[in-house]
């Protein structure tokens, strides 16, 4: 999209007082708006500038909303299309998504709907389309990388703690690269020349004479605590005192460093955790952002995985790995639950099963419900289900209809059936939320602190 705004958009109506009253709300959103009468006038400034969303009403003389997606589509494949529709129009808001519409609004609709839906698909689509062409402009510290702002932050807290010599507390969900900080806080630090000694707390709590050991080795470097949350009582105390005396100049002292899967505040109210402990840990505490809250990152990130892991498809090309526009499509629109480190483990399954040097969206395999195999398992109504009594339950019908069409043809993959109806993976799954379709919890990874 452009940068000047969140996007050129293009609304197309008939009626003046629309097109001038969308025109204004959605400019003060932040978005460059461009307006046409009918459809010749939208092919007009198509031709003109790029535009990165038609939003189009359906009845328009000459040409309507169905053959203006038909035209853009084949000329502008990349731009985007809304259709708006009467409540008498639905069954055209169906062909209109089937034949590639990102997603339809019925009239009238409010603003805020049109905002919503326009936002998530700045969210999801913005740094897909050109793949990686921005990618020489991110930012890499230690081992880690990324562009997004969120990461260029994290890089600056990271930075502020290597040079100080103060326990270090590193909080965020699963897999989000946690170790990974922690070992670059040592690595770039002033003892990264000694080996990081670490306690997987997560694996259990080794025997005294083990802890001992770990103890003796970690003096003079860095000891990694993961999962620092689990601890029994003693041991918090111990790691307390070991921070009372503070690393040193010489070879003594331990600089401690400690990852966390929950929060301290809830472990202080019951008492499970020590207090001294978390006021020196969170001196220096640091959160590390879940994936999703920094999608933008996703392709550089998973080209970082194939050209750092060793992966090659010497068996079918000789030509180093990349990810397709529509592979990374499909990455980005995943939510990945299970963070980088479920990213890394879907990247390096596609390029193992890889038909070629290039991965495609069909190498993508993205983790998928259990037992999804058939509509019913949805506990969806099939296509002998009676009519709907209503308009309201019309509309639900077909849109539920649609839904369960493309989960059974995906059997049960929820990125890949939102690929099939043309629409993101949160919308989806906002759809079968809507319409009580949980079904069965999606299969993931296990990712480690």
């Amino acid at each position: 999209m452009s940068q000047a705004s969140k996007g050129e958009l293009l609304v197309v109506d008939d009626e003046p007082l629309k097109r001038i009253t969308l025109q204004i709300e959605l400019s003060q959103a932040g978005y460059g708006v461009h307006e046409a009468a009918d459809a010749p006038a939208a092919l007009r400034v198509l031709e003109s500038r790029p535009i990165d969303v038609v939003i189009a009403d359906l009845r328009m003389p000459q040409i309507d909303g169905l053959q203006l997606l038909e035209h853009i589509k084949g000329r502008w494949p990349k731009t985007h299309f809304m259709l708006m529709t009467a409540y008498g129009s639905v069954e055209s808001a169906v062909t209109a998504i089937k034949r590639g519409a990102y997603d339809y609004l019925t009239k009238p609709f409010r603003s805020e709907t049109l905002l919503e839906k326009l936002e998530r698909l700045h969210l999801a689509r913005p740094w897909v389309t050109d793949t990686l062409q921005e990618a020489s402009a991110h930012e890499q510290y230690g081992a880690m990388v990324g562009c997004s702002y969120a990461i260029r932050q994290l890089f600056k807290r990271l930075r502020a703690t290597v040079a100080s010599r103060r326990p270090v507390l590193l909080g965020g969900e699963p897999g989000t690269g946690k170790t990974l900080a922690a070992q670059t806080i040592h690595q770039l630090g002033e003892r990264g020349a000694r080996p990081l000694v670490t306690l997987d707390a997560t694996l259990g709590i080794p025997e005294s004479d083990v802890l001992s050991e770990l103890f003796a080795r970690a003096s003079g470097s860095s000891l990694l605590v993961r999962g620092a949350d689990m601890l029994p009582k003693p041991l918090q105390k111990r790691l307390a005192r070991i921070c009372d005396q503070g690393p040193s100049e010489g070879d003594d002292g331990i600089r401690l460093l400690c990852t966390i899967r929950r929060d301290l505040n809830e472990l202080l109210e019951t008492g499970t955790f020590s207090r001294d402990l978390y006021y020196h840990l969170s001196a220096a505490s640091i959160s590390v952002p879940p994936l999703r809250d920094h999608r933008e990152d996703i392709p550089i990130l998973a080209d970082h995985i194939l050209q750092h892991s060793g992966l090659t498809a010497e068996e079918v090309s000789s030509e180093p790995l990349t990810l397709s526009a529509g592979a990374l499509e499909l990455l980005v629109n995943y939510d990945w639950p299970g963070n980088v480190r479920e990213l890394e483990h879907v990247v390096h399954r596609a390029a193992a099963t890889a038909r070629s040097a290039r991965i495609d969206a069909d190498d993508i395999q993205l983790p998928t419900p259990v037992g999804a195999t058939s509509q019913q398992s949805w506990g969806g109504r099939g296509a002998d289900t009676p009519a709907a009594t209503s308009l309201t339950e019309t509309i639900a019908g077909i849109e539920r209809g649609l839904i369960e069409s493309a989960l059974h043809r995906a059997a049960g993959n929820q990125a890949r059936a939102a690929q099939f109806l043309g629409i993101p993976r949160t919308t989806l799954r906002d759809k079968m939320t809507k319409y009580g379709m949980t079904g069965p919890a999606d299969r993931t990874l296990s990712p480690p602190a």
